[in-house]
């Protein structure tokens, strides 16, 4: 995943807060991290563990969700899937555990000329999706669809005067994405100065993918849509990434 060499950090674990009924937020701190920077929205870091089911060693990307800006520890949300060996291992995580990680990698930049986003994700994708909203000029108009399970899995949510936070729960049994898909393609939008960011399942993605720049007409330039993972396939990598 990382191409070019990465700083490794080491740190440990300084609490695990559970925000919604399947979803951990990990605080990770220590003087092994005093030199780590994440400045920009939806950077990541891969995270480097050991699967409590196998002993063995696994990395997996993460979105910073947080940076402290007076000491040296940042906020990891994992969802809580217990398909994977960083999940499993975000299940026992306690206080004063090691942990290492390279990085930070990506970046946000605001589209010039935009001012309308229609940001979109589900559980896997809630932190990068939360990052931007956050890091918008404050005069920006848009609206932000977030997928989960039920209204006991929604977190509160820093309001941004002109951004409609719009909470997609999915219905027992469907899979998931395809609520998120259904509401992004529903969405009503501005036809001009208009920017887009959207990540989660990879076949709901592909089909807002294309929604985004067929339908709605937006440049590829202005319509990022990344699939985090995908049904039945472990650590995807999505090949028809924006970048």
């Amino acid at each position: 995943m990382f191409r070019a060499r990465r700083t490794r950090y080491t740190a440990t674990v300084e609490a695990v807060t559970r925000i919604a009924p399947r979803m951990a937020r990990i605080t990770l701190g220590g003087p092994g991290m005093s030199a780590f920077r994440c400045d920009e929205p939806t950077q990541w870091v891969k995270l480097f563990v050991t699967d409590p089911l196998d002993g063995r060693a696994a990395g997996r990307a993460y979105t910073v969700r947080h940076q402290s800006a007076s000491r040296p520890c940042i906020d990891i949300d994992v969802v809580l899937h217990g398909k994977g060996p960083a999940a499993r291992w975000a299940e026992t995580a306690r206080p004063g555990q090691e942990v290492s990680f390279g990085g930070p990698k990506g970046s946000f930049q605001p589209v010039p000329g935009a001012d309308f986003y229609l940001l979109a994700g589900d559980e896997s994708a809630q932190p990068a999706v939360l990052t931007i909203a956050e890091h918008l000029p404050p005069a920006t108009r848009g609206a932000v669809y977030l997928e989960v399970a039920g209204p006991e899995a929604e977190i509160p949510v820093p309001r941004q005067a002109g951004l409609d936070v719009i909470w997609v729960h999915r219905e027992a049994g469907r899979p998931k994405g395809q609520a998120l898909r259904d509401a992004v393609l529903a969405a009503d939008v501005p036809r001009h100065g208009v920017a887009a960011w959207a990540a989660g399942e990879s076949g709901a993605v592909r089909d807002i993918r294309r929604h985004l720049t067929e339908n709605l007409g937006l440049d590829r330039r202005h319509a990022y849509a990344k699939g985090y993972w995908k049904l039945d396939e472990a650590d995807h990598r999505d090949p028809l990434a924006s970048d």
